[in-house]
This record gives C-alpha cells, sequence and structure tokens, in this order.
C-alpha cells in the first residue's frame, strides 16, 4: 500500500483488510503486540467503513492538525490507532512521533505504552525500515515495566545500555577442530604448586564468527583466544601457551624464574584469570566483528561526521572514516590502544543514539561460549607449566632465538610450556590469598574501603607467585563444593 489515498479509494473488502494487516505488521514490533491485543491480523468483525470515514477525515482539505490526528482512530482498534498517525503524518503536516503521540492519548494503558515506544523509536534519527529491524528501548520485564539497563546486560558487556537482551542474542558460530581438547583437572592436583596470574580476555580460539543476530558477516572474523590458545596451533607447533606484548612476557618469564629460584627448582605454573568483558576491545577480533556491525548499522550522516572528526583528532590521523571500505583494515592494522579507543567511543550515549551499533553484541560474538557469563576475576579455566630455558618466542627474533611459527594478530611475543588442564573457575582471593589477604581493611587515598577492582589492579601490578598450601585448597575445594549443593 503505497499511499493511504490509495487504501480509500482502491481497496475493497479482504483486499482492504489485508493491506491494512500489512500496515500494521509493519510498525508494530512483536514484543509490543500482547499490550494491544494484537496477534498479527484483524478479524473481519473491525469496524472498516469506520476505518475509512476516519483516514477521509484526517485526509480533509483544511482540517487542524488535531482533527487530522484524531480522524485515524475512528473506528480502529488501539492497534490499528497506533500504526495510523505513522501513515498519515506527512499530510496532516507533522512529524511522525508528534502525530503518534498526540494520537494516542485516550486509547487503552497497552496502546499508550506501545505507543510512546514507537514514538520514542521515531525520535531517533536515521532510517527505520520497521521498528523491531532494530531492537528498541523498553522491553517490557515480567512486571510489565521497561527493563532496566542491567537487566537487559546483567555481565556488563556494554557501557551504554543494550536494544535488546543480551542473552538472547543468536550467534552464527563454526568451529574449526584446530584446538586441542581441554584436560579436566581438579584442584587437589594443585596443591603446593606456585602458579602466576595470567589475567587475559574472554575471547574464544578457534572460531569463525559468521554474524550477530539478523546480521551475516561480508567476511567472517577468525577468533585466536583467550585461554584456548594454550591447546591451539601456536601450542601444537612450538608450546606456545600464552601470548602478549614482549614486555609483559618478559616479565612472567622473569617473576617464574624467579620463584624457581627461592623454591629450589619447583615447577611454576601459570593461571588464566577472566578479566571485565569489555577487555576484548584490546583483541583484533573484536574490532574485527565491530567493522562488520558496522555495514548494516543506520549511521546517520551526522554520527558520521562528528565520529570521524574526533577519531582523527583524538585517536588516530590516518582513520579511513567510519563508512570507508577500509575501515576493517584500519582496525586490524592500528595499534592494540588506538583500536580499544575506537571501540569505547562507540560505546557512549550521543554516538548509540546516533545509530551506531551495539558493541557488546560484537564482544559478546567473540567471546567463549564457556567464559559468556563468567564473573571477572575468576581464576583456573586454564593452567600450563611453564618452560625453564628459552621460554620466549618473538615475532623478530634477534640472533639465532626461536621466532614464532604461529602469529597472534595481537600480540607478537609468546611464552612456551606444557598445557597443564583447566579447573572449575573460583574467585581470584581464594587462589592469591596471600594478596588478597594483605590488603584486608585497607583504603584508598581518598580513605574508602578497596574494592575487588583495587585488589585486581594490585595483583596485575605485583604478580605475585603464590604457592597453593593446603589451608588455600581446603578454602578452594569448600567453595567448589558449596556450587554443586
Amino acid at each position: 500500500m503505497s499511499t493511504l489515498s490509495e487504501f480509500i479509494s482502491r481497496r475493497r473488502g479482504v483486499e482492504r483488510r489485508q493491506a491494512l494487516n500489512k500496515l500494521l505488521n509493519y510498525y508494530i514490533p512483536p514484543n509490543l503486540r500482547p499490550a494491544v491485543n494484537f496477534a498479527g491480523s484483524l478479524t473481519p468483525q473491525a469496524s472498516y467503513e469506520g476505518a475509512v470515514m476516519g483516514f477521509e477525515e484526517a485526509l480533509t482539505p483544511g482540517a487542524s492538525i488535531s482533527q487530522r490526528v484524531g480522524g485515524v482512530g475512528k473506528g480502529l482498534s488501539g492497534t490499528a490507532g497506533i500504526a495510523a498517525p505513522l501513515v498519515v503524518a506527512k499530510k496532516a503536516g507533522m512529524p511522525a512521533a508528534q502525530a503518534a503521540q498526540e494520537a494516542f492519548q485516550g486509547f487503552s494503558t497497552g496502546a499508550n505504552y506501545a505507543g510512546n515506544v514507537v514514538k520514542d523509536r521515531l525520535n531517533q534519527p536515521g532510517e527505520m525500515p520497521t521498528l523491531y529491524s532494530n531492537p528498541i528501548p523498553g522491553l517490557l520485564g515480567p512486571n510489565g515495566k521497561p527493563l532496566k539497563k542491567e537487566e537487559l546486560d546483567p555481565l556488563g558487556y556494554q557501557a551504554t545500555k543494550m536494544r535488546g537482551i543480551l542473552d538472547e542474542t543468536e550467534v552464527d558460530l563454526e568451529d574449526l577442530g584446530e584446538n586441542l581438547p581441554r584436560i579436566p583437572r581438579s584442584w587437589e592436583e594443585m596443591e603446593n604448586k606456585y602458579v602466576i596470574p595470567l589475567y587475559g580476555d574472554r575471547t574464544s580460539r578457534g572460531f569463525l564468527l559468521k554474524g550477530i543476530n539478523d546480521l551475516k558477516f561480508d567476511m567472517p572474523v577468525y577468533t585466536e583466544g583467550g585461554l584456548d590458545f594454550m591447546r591451539g596451533p601456536a601450542f601444537q607447533e612450538q608450546n606456545a601457551v600464552w601470548a602478549s606484548n614482549s614486555n609483559i612476557i618478559k616479565r612472567i618469564a622473569d617473576e617464574a624464574e624467579k620463584a624457581r629460584i627461592e623454591s629450589k627448582g619447583e615447577d611454576i605454573f601459570g593461571m588464566t584469570g577472566s578479566m571485565a568483558p569489555n577487555a576484548n576491545d584490546f583483541a583484533t577480533m573484536t574490532g574485527s566483528a565491530i567493522a562488520e556491525q558496522i555495514k548494516g548499522a543506520k549511521i546517520t550522516r551526522k554520527g558520521a561526521s562528528d565520529f570521524n572528526e574526533l577519531v582523527r583528532g583524538a585517536i588516530s590521523s590516518d582513520f579511513p572514516g567510519i563508512r570507508s571500505p577500509k575501515l576493517r583494515e584500519w582496525i586490524e592494522k592500528t595499534s592494540s590502544p588506538k583500536r580499544k579507543a575506537f571501540i569505547r567511543l562507540i560505546d557512549t550515549k550521543p554516538f548509540q543514539e546516533q545509530g551506531f551499533p551495539s558493541v557488546g553484541l560484537g564482544r559478546y560474538g567473540v567471546t567463549d561460549i564457556t567464559q559468556r557469563k563468567l564473573p571477572p576475576g575468576m581464576f583456573g579455566m586454564g593452567v600450563s607449566k611453564f618452560d625453564e630455558l628459552q621460554p620466549i618466542l618473538r615475532k623478530d627474533p634477534s640472533g639465532n632465538r626461536p621466532g614464532i611459527l604461529v602469529p597472534h594478530s595481537t600480540y607478537n611475543t609468546q611464552i612456551t610450556g606444557e598445557y597443564f588442564g583447566s579447573l572449575p573457575p573460583v574467585p581470584q582471593g581464594l587462589v592469591f590469598k596471600d594478596v588478597y589477604d594483605a590488603m584486608e581493611g585497607g583504603l584508598t587515598k581518598a580513605g574508602k574501603p578497596l574494592t575487588s577492582a583495587h585488589k585486581t589492579h594490585a595483583i596485575k601490578t605485583i604478580m605475585p607467585v603464590q604457592k597453593l598450601r593446603p589451608d588455600i585448597i581446603e578454602g578452594i575445594l569448600g567453595y567448589v563444593s558449596s556450587l554443586e549443593k
């Protein structure tokens, strides 16, 4: 139905009903249909002649705005009263959002609520082919009220409020079968062993991310891990168990050697710990996924212009532009700090309101399935014993030192060892108990109690080597046992 006039003058009987049904399906998002008792089609009992009269009144030359807007509701259900103003807004000489807002007055509570959600979406800039092609804010919870940010995204994958429920996100992944199986281990096997913390992002390894929800990627994104790096091709080729920047890997190797000497030759293990969801921003693969999301986003011209100006002025002067066909290439080649800043900028309210994609979905898409709901600071899912001699592999080695055969696109240095296995994840305070106990009752410079974030920062800074004494293992086993009850 191209115009309302065509609907009035040419449609008859069943054809007219079908056209109106199509119109309503076009504008009413599925999650709002129950609120207005709309199941996707109108019954023949509805007063279509009254509807036509109302439409004709809305289009009468010289009618006031209130008469035009009011006319759309005559003889129609509450659902049609939401859809019709959107059609006649242009004829009525007013913005669609304003027409919708005025037309909703006097309808049922459900129609009022649904109508206001529609109005809010209409007020957002950018094209709107359907109200539900881009999930809209205001999803209903069990109490009938709009879901809050923490209900949509309880683990904080996005700084801004997400447009849909994160847990309902559909991720199209293909397992390439590159990884060795995880070896299940028990914490009893770790008694009296020495461990070093390996904080890492939650990215998966050995998968192709092909799309998120209805968006199919033009180019799939290859994921490189994560804790499963220690089971992938780099380990299979050169026994590489962890990758990072050269200064971090050197410090890990130095701390391991120091602990080996102080413990009189004991084996030293690296143990992975989960970081916050936005730690994925550092990785190349997260940027690649968001670059694919951008291709399907309805970013406004103003939003694109403002973003380009800000990125070029504050992040990288060589930024090709948010709509450039070279965007993904730039994201994958730029430095990790710049990539992180780029992603964090998208995750701000001004740019989310300008149609930029939900970066939380990109972060979620590259996250290891077994870690999607894992809180930050959980340790044990990846454990490896570090090699003693020549443990460091570099992208550009000097002399006769070995180079990297299986590079990681984000990091230039790797450390070798022997994969041990995977333990039930437990809070960091139970593993690195000595550091935690030393900070108990501590205060910040402002005189406030230290939070878990402060303690995490301390562990990262100190990089302690912890001997897992029997009392520590006992506390860990007590925690694991409590989860099984």
